[in-house]
């Protein structure tokens, strides 16, 4: 636990890029170590030392109730609500299962976070299966992560800059769709074409995660309907994660082609999920738009509307 500390609290202190990736190949490379520790594994003991750091280092009172009343405030604010509360409200928490547009957010989730936990957990293998050691395969998988991280800023930046995500985040996944076609036209052109592959289909994927989960959160009002929503559709998405021994089998060595086929499915089916579901909060926008006086008052006076309220526009 202590070599943990010293090494995690050693990145502070890191002046260049590569001093930064020996710092991670120590953490790496000694957790790989650990394998058998107290009758652990190495995923085990990941887990251990993330969480145990924590547990002592909790938030006291004071800074809790600070956090409750940001929430609760933006929470208001964002809502229109002119009384922020922090009660349940089992009328939002229906709303969001007769809400047609939900299921369409957990169908493109589910798309998207299979495909996350695949590459996630399948990355090291493929690299692996490219010749390299394990411990080479864990360093090589850095570099994707990396790039994908700048590529989510990026795509962040973009999207709320134009206040526009349904565009961006259907250029992501057609990002990832093609970065699963390299991957699978470009197996037989070395190494480097493959590697080269994944860190696109990572790009893609990885973008499109915040995107997605942003465009939600800003079409949902009320403080109980987004919780509810966030956690019903971050449900969804994690069922697809039972799949991936389905997905990646081992009797597919070394091309994989089934998985990448898989994936880019996923990729196809996401885009058009995608694209169906900015049509039809255009429609609904524009219906919204052109209310009469008697609809707009008949949908104005319903009890808590939250994103259902004749004023609201959806966020293309």
């Amino acid at each position: 636990m202590l070599a943990w500390g010293s090494i995690t609290v050693g990145m502070a202190f890191v002046t260049n890029g590569r001093q930064l990736l020996i710092v991670r190949f120590l953490i790496t490379y000694g957790m790989a170590q650990m394998k058998g520790i107290g009758g652990l594994k190495g995923w085990q003991w990941t887990f251990l030392l993330e969480g145990l750091p924590i547990i002592p280092l909790g938030l006291n009172n004071i800074e809790k109730q600070l956090l409750t009343n940001l929430l609760r405030n933006d929470s208001g604010v964002a809502d229109s609500e002119l009384i922020s509360s922090t009660r349940l409200s089992w009328r939002q928490v229906r709303y969001v299962f007769i809400d047609w547009r939900i299921y369409l957010y957990g169908l493109i989730f589910v798309g998207n976070t299979t495909v996350i936990v695949c590459l996630t957990a399948f990355l090291p293998t493929l690299v692996e299966s490219m010749g390299c050691s394990k411990t080479e395969a864990h360093i090589m998988t850095a570099p994707p992560h990396i790039v994908a991280c700048v590529c989510c800023l990026l795509a962040g930046y973009l999207s709320s800059r134009q206040n526009e995500h349904s565009y961006n985040l259907a250029f992501c996944l057609l990002v990832a769709l093609f970065g699963f076609i390299l991957m699978l036209t470009l197996f037989n052109q070395g190494k480097v074409a493959v590697y080269a592959s994944s860190i696109v289909a990572c790009c893609g994927v990885l973008a499109a995660f915040p995107l997605l989960l942003s465009w939600l959160t800003n079409n949902v009002g009320g403080h109980t309907k987004r919780a509810m929503a966030i956690s019903f559709v971050w449900g969804i998405g994690q069922i697809g994660g039972i799949a991936i021994p389905l997905i990646y089998r081992d009797v597919d060595k070394p091309t994989y082609r089934r998985g990448h086929l898989i994936c880019a499915g996923m990729m196809v089916v996401s885009f058009i999920v995608t694209i169906i579901l900015r049509i039809c909060l255009m429609r609904e926008n524009h219906r919204r738009t052109n209310l009469s006086l008697e609809e707009y008052a008949r949908e104005a006076a319903i009890k808590e509307p939250c994103d259902r309220h004749p004023d609201v526009r959806y966020v293309l």
